[in-house]
């Protein structure tokens, strides 16, 4: 059953309105009712956790499955044979989704982006140790807009610093004297982490601009890790220059797919040596061991996947990815056409909440957390992070909103994303306040979103390849019908004036006598009377903000 705000209509009005960006797929919506079933009557809003999975790549997997006999690659005979070449196949289809030479880059599959990231971290780590505490010699240097997963390694490394900001980072870049100033060992490793789009606002930030100067002003000390989970959900990744492109790259395919839970890091050959230096080995990594002796000879290959993929590969799930890579490019085309279909969405998303106010009061509804201008893929991905606001300015609980979404089968996060940097930028939280939240017992996940009048977290609407145009209009005619005050009626701002008058009794009457012709009782000095003229602009002299319509009110 529909939804009862149907937006059938109001979607028709959008399009004549907006003239919808010529980047916007009207194919995916009859597409959709095919492909993805388990859409039906759902508002789907949250593909920055994860995109869906179409119907035609499970009946392709399922098939696949049952007609094939796949065996553990590590095996010799012919059902490990045929995996193993499966496997070798899928490698080689996702180095050409990212335009990666395989001479230049290896894929090492893992769980998901954390794992690849940890992954890396390991490797670092175990160049040296620091006084036996069980952290590396490196240097781990982070951009603010990190995921939590990319903050993690600063815990295994000697010393951290997180760059506040762009121009910290290019700052940095153009001053490679620094780390000589700052007395680092000779020999010892940097790694500089970013994400390609942060998860919190959606901001894209550069990829190659800062690989490439890095390794121009810092070669052979210091190592780029890039995040590409958030920005390859809907945009395509050009890794054709390897000489500009990050070292290591980390990737989760559900974000892209929908399907398999499956995760990658993808190593440039020629940095893949620092990765040689982990503590732990697994079942296919070794060359030589016993169990009786501390004796262990590790296996490194000319294909970093050899000593780096611990024992057996998720094979099942990277057959799944081949095809979920060919069903999703003969749904879509490419990368480039899902970047320009949801950025239309994004940019009349973000405009319509824009405009929502509060005709009770005039205030804006909604504000909306970023930096760049929605439409332009290049530097904004398709997400809408935001908070409500009442009438009064007052801050709307994202839990509530979350859990009144929900019972309209609408589905988007809130929270703080895993993203604390994003969190205490664009809800202008100072680090002594966040320090304060901490110590009074907030924690990441509890119900506590409104801290002294603040919200510390946001509402997170993100778009992804099956998203439609009803899908914007469904969820801001939501909005809209929940949260949009209303005019008042007489008697409501009656009501709020007396109110209002018993909390500062004086002030209100200080209006009165400004703006209009008060009568007071002459027994006992009450007003009982006050009439306005039409040119008083009440929302700026009354402290309650509030209109009044009428000339006349009893007040008495």
């Amino acid at each position: 059953m529909s939804p009862s705000f149907r937006s059938r209509a109001s979607k028709r009005g959008l399009r004549a309105r907006y003239e919808l960006n010529p980047g916007y797929n009207p194919n995916i919506e009859k597409l959709r009712i095919k492909e993805y079933p388990q859409l039906k009557d759902q508002t789907y809003l949250d593909h920055s956790g994860t995109t869906l999975y179409a119907e035609s790549l499970l009946t392709t997997i399922s098939a696949d499955l049952r007609e094939n006999l796949y065996g553990n690659p590590h095996s010799e005979n012919p059902s490990s044979k045929l995996s193993a070449r499966k496997v070798t196949a899928v490698r080689l289809k996702v180095l050409a989704l990212f335009k990666a030479d395989p001479a230049k880059y290896d894929v090492i599959f893992c769980a998901n982006t954390t794992a690849g990231v940890k992954l890396v971290a390991d490797s670092f780590t175990g160049h040296g140790q620091d006084g036996g505490k069980g952290k590396g010699n490196f240097k781990y240097r982070f951009h603010k807009d990190c995921h939590t997963s990319l903050i993690g390694p600063r815990g295994m490394a000697g010393s951290a610093e997180c760059f506040w900001g762009d121009e910290e980072v290019e700052a940095w870049l153009d001053s490679p004297e620094e780390d000589e100033e700052e007395g680092e060992e000779e020999g010892s490793l940097g790694l500089f982490a970013w994400p390609g789009q942060s998860n919190f606002s959606g901001r894209r930030l550069p990829i190659h601009a800062w690989s490439s100067k890095l390794r121009e002003t810092r070669g052979g000390r210091y190592y780029s890790l890039f995040d590409a989970a958030a920005l390859v959900m809907t945009s395509p990744l050009d890794l054709s220059d390897a000489d500009a492109s990050p070292d290591f790259i980390v990737c989760s395919f559900y974000k892209m797919f929908g399907y398999p839970d499956l995760g990658a890091l993808i190593v440039r050959r020629e940095s893949a040596g620092v990765l040689q230096h982990r503590r732990y080995f697994g079942g296919g990594t070794v060359g030589q061991l016993m169990a009786s002796m501390d004796h262990v000879k590790r296996m490194y290959h000319k294909d970093p996947h050899e000593h780096l993929e611990d024992g057996t590969c998720a094979f099942h799930s990277i057959i799944a990815l081949g095809h979920a890579i060919d069903t999703h490019k003969r749904l879509y085309e490419s990368f480039e056409r899902i970047s320009a279909h949801t950025a239309s969405l994004a940019a009349m998303l973000a405009g319509m909440l824009a405009e929502l106010t509060h005709r009770s009061t005039g205030r804006k509804l909604v504000e909306i957390y970023t930096e760049e201008k929605y439409g332009d893929p290049k530097r904004q991905g398709p997400v809408v992070t935001f908070n409500l606001c009442d009438s009064r300015g007052e801050p709307i609980s994202y839990l509530a909103v979350e859990a009144a979404a929900s019972a309209r089968n609408i589905h988007v996060r809130s929270g703080g994303h895993c993203n604390p940097g994003g969190v205490q930028q664009y809800c202008r939280l100072s680090k002594e306040k966040m320090m304060s939240f901490f110590h009074s017992g907030k924690m990441c996940g509890d119900n506590r979103d409104v801290i002294d009048g603040k919200h510390v977290g946001a509402l997170r609407a993100s778009l992804g390849a099956m998203s439609t145009l009803e899908d914007v209009v469904t969820f801001v005619d939501f909005v809209r019908e929940e949260y949009v005050s209303k005019p008042l009626s007489l008697e409501e701002k009656r009501r709020i004036l007396l109110q209002e008058r018993k909390k500062d009794v004086e002030e209100v009457k200080r209006v009165m006598k400004k703006y209009g012709t008060v009568f007071s009782s002459s027994r006992t000095g009450k007003t009982l009377l006050c009439f306005w003229t039409d040119s008083v602009n009440l929302d700026e002299a009354l402290p309650m903000n509030t209109r009044l319509a009428s000339n006349s009110l009893s007040v008495s």
